[in-house]
């Protein structure tokens, strides 16, 4: 099982399905990232399998306890965190199953696939989104890379978590908008509809990771990651302006909570 929601509560209508079928006593559930959409439910199986990429599990690790905290009213059910207990590097394959995980990053830097060979379906999780994906990982020139594999993968069905059933057409016009992001090319978002907003958070999250390498270097081990994360109180509606300002001050005086915006 690709990807486990919001928690406890939302397998709750996938476990009797499930129960269905007799080798549900052998399901392995594959985070394709550690985002907390994604990953709540893993408590919900925890006699499972659970596989993620190495940096799936090392970022859960280091930033679940705050996405929990920060989007609290979003969890379904009590959510205890529960990262990947088998993890891989490059990519793993249950031969017998025909089912493969493959490192792709991208969307973000723990980004992963899972392809069933037999039925040629690939779920690519975050990597494609329509009109336009979010960028959580400042290598915009790897996700181009990760974007292009995908092109020419041999699958004949692509699965988003967010998009459903994905085409090349859609691919092809992320890598589109990700280039004009790289250029720095003013982009006309009336066309992305409830995605404008989008746009500005993914210009204010690269702003905060460009930051955020920053800080690490300058705090070395005492860098927080709550505590830098915490400075804007959200990406959504603060400008990009305000934010460089924001984070020029966090940089000035890191201990400081009241930063003048």
């Amino acid at each position: 099982m690709c990807d486990t929601h919001l928690g406890p509560e939302s397998m709750k209508e996938v476990i009797p399905y499930l129960n269905q079928d007799p080798a549900f006593c052998d399901l392995v559930i594959f985070n394709s990232h550690s985002d907390w959409d994604h990953i709540w439910g893993n408590c919900a199986f925890l006699d499972s399998i659970i596989i993620g990429h190495v940096t799936c599990r090392e970022r859960m690790q280091e930033r679940g306890a705050f996405d929990l905290n920060r989007q609290s009213s979003l969890t379904r059910g009590h959510v205890t965190l529960i990262p990947p207990g088998l993890t891989f590097k490059e990519e793993i394959c249950f031969e017998d199953d025909d089912i493969e995980f493959i490192y792709a990053p991208g969307h973000t830097i723990d980004s992963s696939i899972c392809y069933d060979r037999k039925e040629r379906i690939l779920y690519v999780g975050d990597l494609v989104e329509g009109p336009i994906p979010y960028l959580d990982y400042d290598r915009l020139d790897i996700y181009l890379e990760t974007l292009e594999m995908l092109l020419i993968f041999p699958a004949d069905i692509m699965i988003s978590a967010h998009s459903g059933i994905v085409t090349k057409d859609l691919i092809i016009r992320n890598m589109e908008y990700i280039r004009e992001v790289i250029k720095g090319n003013k982009i006309d978002t009336r066309t992305f509809g409830q995605y404008e907003a989008v746009h500005r958070i993914n210009l204010n999250t690269l702003l905060m990771l460009r930051y955020e390498k920053l800080a690490k270097k300058m705090l070395k081990n005492a860098y927080d990651f709550s505590s830098f994360w915490s400075v804007p109180s959200n990406l959504d509606n603060i400008s990009l302006d305000e934010l460089e300002e924001l984070m020029k001050n966090y940089l000035k005086n890191p201990g400081s909570k009241h930063l003048g915006i």
